[in-house]
Formats: structure tokens, sequence, C-alpha cells
């Protein structure tokens, strides 16, 4: 596509300065032009917009092709990514254990069950009644646990 886009910037290049030496020479006649008769100055100027149309039809179809090409590119990389995607979910290690555990439900998560039954909100102590854990003395972290565990 680069080599493409680089051709076609080269044609135009080229284009626009044929356009640019012919004008300077048409330009130059134009400066006669007071000498030549209606009929003259018109066909000079038909073939100047003849010109322009032939050198605007084959910068589209360069534009054409690179847009085409673009896209080729496009659906081959879309395509190249897709292979690869597919590739690396085949050589994932699959899974022959079964899941132990059944999913848990919001409800479980938000209204936790000790000992089958449920505790309400009002059961939970506020956070500044929980027990501290300093981490000193020998048996300072057996409350700060079981109001953890409460939880």
């Amino acid at each position: 596509m680069h080599k493409s886009v680089i051709t076609t910037l080269q044609l135009l290049t080229n284009t626009c300065d044929r356009i640019e030496s012919k004008y300077q020479v048409q330009n130059d006649e134009m400066e006669d032009l007071s000498i030549l008769n209606i009929n003259d100055q018109i066909k000079i100027l038909k073939d100047h917009v003849l010109e322009i149309a032939k050198n605007t039809n084959q910068f589209a179809k360069h534009l054409a092709r690179s847009d085409c090409e673009r896209q080729k590119l496009k659906n081959e990389l879309i395509s190249n990514v897709e292979q690869i995607h597919k590739n690396y979910e085949q050589h994932m290690p699959r899974h022959s254990t079964p899941l132990t555990e059944e999913k848990i439900s919001v409800k479980g998560i938000l209204t936790p069950l000790l000992g089958g039954n449920v505790i309400s909100a009002k059961d939970i102590p506020k956070l500044e009644e929980w027990p501290t854990f300093s981490g000193e003395g020998e048996y300072n972290h057996i409350e700060f646990i079981r109001t953890i565990d409460m939880l």
C-alpha cells in the first residue's frame, strides 16, 4: 500500500507540474490572445478544461485504487487478528475439573449466612464498636477474629 500511495503522489506531482508548465506557456500565449480572434480563444480554453478533466479522472482512478488496496489490507489485517485470537484460544488449557461450588447469589453476598440464620443489618456492630487489633499481647486477635467471622 505504501508504494501505491507514493506512486499516486508522484503521479499527482508530475501532473501538477505539467499543468503548471502548460499554464505558464499558455499564460504567455494569453498575452498574445489579443491578436487571436474569439474562436481561437474559446478553443484554447476548451483544451485547458479537457486537460484538467483528464488529469482529474486519472487522479480519481489512482485514488480509487488506493482506497481499494487499503480496504483489502484492512480486511486482511482483521482476518489475521481473528486467526491469532482463534489460535490463542485453541492453545489455552482446558480445565478438566468441574466447579465444586455453586455460584453465590447477590443476596447471599449481601446477607451472609451464619449457622443457617440470616444476619440482619441491626446485628452488625457499628464500625466504631469493633474491637481493634493492635497485634500486642498473646490473645489480642481472638475477639477481632470473632467479630470479623460474624460479619
